[in-house]
C-alpha cells in the first residue's frame, strides 16, 4: 500500500541550518491509519542545542502525538483530522526551531511497517527497539480496509460502539447496522507486553458478549437504542497474534473464550472476510428496500 511520511525536525538555529531528526508521522492519505514515532535518544539534539529551544519542539510532537491518540479515541472529534494537507501546510509554515518535511510515498503494509523504514533508513536512534509489537491500530486500520473494499457504506458502520447485556457493558471497535446490529467486532494486539492487564481485557469482554448470546443487548446511538439480537448478530475478533516464541497467557484466554461464546476469530491477514460478511448481511435489508413494490400498487 502507498503511505506517506513526514519527518518532525529539530532546528535550533533555523539560520544555521543544523538539524537533528525527533522522529516522524506516517499514515495513509485515504484512510484514518496514522502513527507518530519519536526518537529514544536524545543525545544528538542536545549536543546542538545551544538556545535550550528543545523543550519547544517535544512540546510540539507531545501535542501532536495526543492529537493522534484522541482522533484513535474519539473518531468523530471536531479536531482536524490527520491528513496529507494538514502535513503540507506545517511544512509550509513552520519554518522555525520545529520543522516538518514535505510528505513523501512509501510503499508498506502498514504505518507502524512504513516508520520501521524511516528510521531504519533515515532517522538515525541509537536507542531503537530491536524488537518492536504490533500495536492494536494495525487490526483496527485492516478492519476500516475490509469494510470499504466491500463497499459497506459508511453510515452503517458505528466505531468505538457503546454496547450493553444486563449488568455488562463495554466499547466494540465496530458495529454494522442497519436498523439493527448485525455484526461486532472486537480489535486485538496479543503481542502486548503486558498479557496480565490484556486478560482482564478479554475476561470482561467475554462476558459481555456472553450476555449478548444469553439476554441480547443495546446499541446506544446518542438519545435513541438499537436491539442487539444475541443470537443472530455476528460477533468476529480481529487480532494480531503472540510474536513466535512470546509467552501470550492472554491469547490462550482469548481462544477459550471465543470458541466459547461462538465468535469468529479472524488474524488480522484475514481481516478481509468482516467485510465480506458485513456486506452480506447488509444484502437483505438493501434488496427488501430496492424491491418494495410503491404504494400505489399496494392499494
Amino acid at each position: 500500500m502507498a503511505f506517506h511520511y513526514s519527518l518532525i525536525r529539530f532546528v535550533p538555529d533555523p539560520g544555521r541550518g543544523e538539524f537533528v531528526n525527533l522522529g516522524a508521522v506516517a499514515g495513509d492519505p485515504d484512510g484514518d491509519e496514522w502513527e507518530l514515532r519519536l526518537v529514544q535518544n536524545l543525545r544528538r539534539a542536545r549536543a546542538i542545542d545551544d538556545r535550550d529551544a528543545l523543550g519547544v519542539a517535544l512540546g510540539f510532537a507531545a501535542r501532536l502525538e495526543d492529537h493522534l491518540a484522541a482522533l484513535d479515541q474519539v473518531p468523530e472529534t471536531s479536531a482536524d483530522p490527520i491528513s496529507l494537507e494538514l502535513l503540507k501546510g506545517f511544512s509550509d509554515e513552520m519554518q522555525n526551531v520545529v520543522q516538518i518535511t514535505p510528505p513523501t510515498p512509501i510503499v508498506a503494509e502498514s504505518a507502524e511497517t512504513a516508520l520501521d523504514v524511516v528510521f531504519a533508513e533515515v532517522i538515525v536512534d541509537p536507542a531503537a527497539l530491536k524488537f518492536r509489537f504490533e500495536k492494536k491500530t494495525q487490526a483496527v486500520a485492516a478492519t476500516r480496509r475490509a469494510y470499504r473494499a466491500h463497499g459497506v457504506p459508511a453510515e452503517a458502520v458505528t466505531e468505538r460502539a457503546p454496547i450493553s447485556s444486563g449488568p455488562y457493558e463495554g466499547l466494540f471497535d465496530f458495529a454494522v447496522a442497519n436498523g439493527e446490529v448485525l455484526q461486532l467486532v472486537q480489535c486485538w494486539p496479543f503481542q502486548l507486553p503486558n498479557q496480565a492487564e490484556l486478560a482482564e481485557q478479554v475476561k470482561a469482554w467475554a462476558w459481555l458478549v456472553r450476555g449478548l448470546r444469553n439476554r441480547g443487548g443495546l446499541m446506544s446511538m446518542g438519545q435513541r437504542e438499537i436491539h442487539v439480537r444475541g443470537s443472530e448478530v455476528e460477533v468476529a475478533a480481529v487480532y494480531t497474534p503472540p510474536a513466535d516464541g512470546q509467552d501470550a497467557p492472554a491469547f490462550e484466554q482469548a481462544q477459550a473464550a471465543f470458541a466459547d461464546t461462538d465468535v469468529l476469530a479472524l488474524r488480522r491477514d484475514d481481516a478481509d472476510a468482516v467485510g465480506e460478511h458485513a456486506a452480506e448481511r447488509l444484502l437483505p435489508t438493501r434488496l427488501r428496500m430496492t424491491t418494495s413494490p410503491p404504494s400505489s400498487a399496494l392499494s
